[in-house]
């Protein structure tokens, strides 16, 4: 958007026939209901300087945000459940039922939130690294004071499990906290895992958590209007086969179809690493040392979608006002998601996925016909290629036998804390980790967020170490995503920063 508002001719140029990448929608159960097929949650998108620049833009072309006043909650097997509010006197009250000195913890972290959040958050808009995050380390520094400024260093190099027990008591309460890290590859026990629960438990609550309207493909369509209306286009079901490369600088890209098209600026590839250069750029053309990173860059777990349309809200044991909330993690403790993480890690399928229930048709009646449901489960996380069952009940080792007995047990996970929600099912569509990577070739081997997210492939090193700022070893060839910096989270600031760039 930004290249087409300074008078570049754009072309994006797409192999699926649905545009957006994991930032799509589809009727994937039954006529009328629209799913988010991989990403949903746009908080971080609404925060983006993409968002604030191109805001008029965005609603003009029939972008719209629907958000509720519950952001999140996590249920548990008793029958009871955690619910984040946004009014701050429920809030409060929620967290006292579980814990009073948990609420008064809940307290001090929001005024620390107030006090960190705004630096944190200038750091992640920043190329990495950049003589911009020095001076920003170094403001936040002044500003903070040097005890203040290594809490916040010490958070942003934390365990989830490690942030929570210093804060809170309950593990109702921390499991709040906990589930947020496994929304990229980041079990509790994993180093600088507290950074995005820090981030998403206390935003969530002051900002909603919000879905676009009629599906996140509404968002990509006001993204793709804007770009024609600049003289730019869109080309859908049109794959790269290679960029062409002459004389050390890439000059353009050739299709499956046999044509070619012609770059005269850049070519810019939304491709993560491991799928750019050798598939589509010949290993010949970049030097060893650098193709030897792109040899180690290390994927995550695995991700399994299930969709679901229901004739009716889950009903939640802990109460209908359960159903209001945007998300709902059934990830039980910390333990749990920890036990999960491993199980996923080395292979086996987990005894108890940790899952992720979006509930996007409460917040917005226009996905789903009057008087049914959407749903949206997200399972974190599976192995890409599993060798066994942590829980001694299944045999089969491929997807393909694994779809059905496996989605039994995600579906009897959500039974158990909402008897009855098996009857209300209507239709089912499962994409398991080979499903993610056909329907999207970034996310390899199921992983969702296009890459390890622990810390030595991260901040600077992401994707690897001395290529974090979107530029290549091919002259006009850059490449951005949630491979690269900043990473997973819908922040669109990849693209953002790779244009400041270009410009």
């Amino acid at each position: 958007m930004m290249l087409s508002r300074a008078g570049w001719k754009v072309l994006v140029v797409e192999q699926s026939d649905v545009p957006g990448g994991a930032s799509k929608s589809r009727e994937l159960t039954l006529p009328g209901y629209v799913h988010d097929v991989h990403a949903a949650n746009i908080g971080f998108f609404l925060g983006s300087d993409t968002f604030n620049e191109f805001k008029n833009d965005f609603f003009a072309n029939g972008f719209g945000i629907s958000a509720g006043d519950q952001p999140y909650a996590s249920v548990f097997p008793d029958g009871d459940a955690v619910c984040g509010y946004m009014d701050p006197q429920k809030m409060i009250d929620e967290l006292s039922r579980q814990s009073p000195n948990d609420a008064e913890a809940w307290k001090q972290l929001l005024e620390e939130f107030n006090r960190f959040s705004g630096h944190l958050l200038g750091i992640l808009k920043m190329p990495m690294p950049s003589a911009g995050v020095l001076r920003q380390a170094y403001k936040t520094y002044r500003s903070l004071g040097g005890s203040d400024f290594w809490d916040l260093v010490q958070i942003l190099l934390s365990s989830g499990r490690s942030f929570v027990d210093s804060r809170f008591e309950s593990e109702k309460v921390k499991a709040l906290f906990t589930p947020w890290g496994f929304h990229l590859d980041q079990g509790p026990d994993v180093a600088g895992g507290a950074m995005f629960p820090y981030l998403e438990v206390p935003l969530d609550y002051m900002n909603g958590l919000a879905f676009s309207t009629g599906g996140i493909g509404k968002m990509m369509d006001a993204m793709i209007a804007f770009i024609k209306s600049k003289g730019g286009d869109v080309r859908l079901g049109a794959a790269v086969t290679k960029v062409k490369v002459e004389n050390g600088k890439a000059v353009g890209v050739e299709l499956a179809d046999g044509s070619a098209l012609s770059a005269k600026k850049a070519v810019v590839a939304s491709v993560t690493p491991p799928k750019l250069f050798g598939p589509l750029v010949d290993e010949g053309e970049l030097p060893g040392s650098f193709m030897r990173k792109v040899k180690g860059f290390r994927y995550g777990a695995a991700t399994m979608m299930v969709h679901l349309a229901m004739d009716g809200p889950v009903p939640w044991a802990a109460g209908d006002h359960i159903s209001k909330c945007s998300y709902v993690h059934c990830g039980f403790t910390t333990d749990d998601i920890s036990r999960t993480y491993y199980e996923s890690l080395l292979g086996y399928l987990p005894t108890s996925p940790m899952l992720v229930v979006g509930q996007q048709s409460r917040l917005d009646d226009s996905r789903a016909p009057e008087g049914k449901e959407t749903l949206w489960v997200q399972v974190r996380a599976v192995p890409p290629i599993p060798k066994g069952d942590a829980a001694g009940e299944l045999t089969a080792t491929n997807w393909e036998e694994l779809r059905e007995p496996y989605t039994e047990r995600v579906l009897n996970k959500i039974e158990s804390v909402a008897p009855g929600f098996k009857e209300r099912i209507l239709a089912t569509h499962v994409m398991t980790p080979p499903d993610m990577e056909k329907d999207n070739p970034n996310l390899v081997g199921g992983d969702s967020v296009s890459g390890s997210h622990h810390l030595d492939q991260h901040f600077m090193f992401r994707p690897f170490a001395g290529w974090s700022r979107y530029r290549t070893p091919l002259k006009n060839l850059y490449m951005i995503g949630q491979s690269t910096w900043p990473g997973a989270g819908l922040s669109a600031a990849s693209g953002y920063l790779c244009a400041k760039d270009l410009l």
